[in-house]
């Protein structure tokens, strides 16, 4: 954390448990695997479009905003306290969240694939070498709320950016589950 309450803008490598849903509303705390609390996700359930907040681990300091963008819904940005881009990911029209282009505030892209039924993607770089991995860890049959394991392998993600991402495609996921059932 700087001086003036924003993140570090340098990379990270390791793993977030994120929990996908909260038994009790629509906040949840993000962990290192190791269970340190690094963030808080505020969603906005009630909503037009589906937005999620990012404060820090005490939840006193907002660090993102996420929300989906564009006519059709296939597009999320996350951007910085001050409206700066961190992130843009824009899912693929004809498969949905299966495939999605990431665009970092740098320039630098990236590319998700995975089954977005089961929440298990892979993030790759432009070379097409992985570099992160999201997966559920809890079973269907599971009385605790779903959660979702994130695991960056290689620095080309900060921590926000690292979140953001992954409740971009929780969020993308959850429309497409809602979009099939309505």
């Amino acid at each position: 954390m700087t001086d003036d309450g924003t993140m570090h803008p340098s990379t990270f490598t390791g793993v977030l448990l994120l929990p996908s849903k909260s038994i009790f509303g629509t906040t949840a705390e993000v962990t290192l695997g190791d269970g340190t609390p690094v963030a808080v996700i505020h969603r906005k359930a009630w909503s037009a479009r589906p937005k999620f907040e990012i404060f820090d681990a005490a939840d006193a300091t907002l660090l993102a905003t996420g929300k989906a963008t564009g006519f059709w819904g296939n597009r999320y940005e996350l951007l910085g306290p001050r409206s700066e881009p961190l992130l843009e990911i824009k899912f693929s029209n004809w498969s949905g969240p299966k495939r999605a282009a990431v665009t970092l505030a740098d320039g630098r892209e990236l590319t998700t694939s995975g089954n977005w039924s089961a929440r298990n993607f892979t993030v790759a770089d432009s070379t097409g070498g992985q570099v992160a991995g999201l997966v559920t860890t809890s079973s269907m049959w599971s009385w605790r709320p779903e959660s979702l394991a994130f695991e960056i392998t290689a620095p080309v993600l900060t921590l926000v950016q690292a979140i953001g991402m992954a409740q971009c495609i929780r969020t993308a996921v959850e429309a497409a589950n809602a979009a099939a059932a309505g």
